[in-house]
């Protein structure tokens, strides 16, 4: 009778977490084909029900709603469970702009699933071409912004700004992009400067672990964990348009501070 061979897995100079990460990742190539599909049609089922919400009750909270189911659905699909800190420094009836660290797609799920805010969203220009998600984006009051037209963009952090002071916290990503190795890159002004016109405090979110699950200019998904670190609001009375730089920096001293 034929017997397996014996593999000693010692002579490989693997630990047991190793073992378990390899099996993992394997099993997780034959599922990762699976997934890009689910996420689709998801998506896709997810930003119609959330273009009917905003349709029928366009100041309740239906839209947060399908939006946080959809993010954390994603979430569990991919294998990627979330820790969240610093949450009881929220006060929930004041809009922020949440300025955050961006590292991966994930960083978008962790976001509009587990921060507690009612969130509309600064977005690149180029994500209103996708198919379904562009216009539900659109209609549901997230913002896009042309960064090649400077007046375009001017008109968007308008329009943001209105959309804080009926009530919604705006999401910055005011890296502009997402990081190619993790390190936290230069802000761009614009978020801060629409926080001192809308006199609106600062919310720091740090996000971590995204780019081990997706890094930037990948498509090869693995499990892991992430977690979201939210840091004290900083109020912005006490600075200008000529002092924004110093804005700037204490923002990002406080977001890179806990990174990896």
């Amino acid at each position: 009778m034929y017997r397996m061979p014996h593999i000693n897995l010692s002579s490989y100079n693997l630990t047991g977490e190793q073992v378990r990460e390899r099996v993992t990742r394997s099993v997780f190539y034959l599922y990762r084909p699976v997934l890009v599909v689910l996420i689709a049609l998801n998506t896709a089922v997810a930003a119609t029900t959330a273009m009917l919400a905003a349709y029928f009750d366009p100041q309740g909270g239906g839209v947060d709603s399908v939006s946080a189911f959809w993010a954390r659905l994603n979430l569990a699909l991919s294998g990627v469970p979330i820790s969240i800190s610093g949450d009881e420094l929220i006060d929930k009836d004041q809009p922020y702009i949440v300025m955050a660290n961006h590292q991966s797609y994930y960083d978008v799920f962790a976001l509009i699933g587990y921060l507690p805010l009612p969130l509309k969203w600064v977005m690149k220009m180029e994500l209103r071409e996708i198919p379904i998600f562009g216009i539900a984006c659109e209609k549901v009051g997230h913002i896009y912004i042309d960064r090649g037209n400077s007046e375009k963009a001017q008109k968007s952090l308008r329009a943001a700004g209105e959309k804080i002071r009926a009530g919604s916290s705006v999401v910055f990503f005011p890296e502009g992009t997402r990081s190619p190795d993790g390190k936290l890159q230069r802000f761009k002004k614009g978020g801060f400067v629409m926080a001192l016109e809308a006199k609106m405090p600062i919310l720091p979110v740090t996000v971590v672990g995204g780019r081990k699950i997706l890094p930037r200019k990948s498509l090869r998904v693995l499990p892991g964990n992430m977690k979201i670190i939210i840091h004290e609001p900083i109020p912005v009375d006490k600075y200008t348009y000529e002092t924004k730089e110093k804005l700037i920096e204490r923002v990002r001293k406080v977001i890179g501070k806990d990174l990896e």
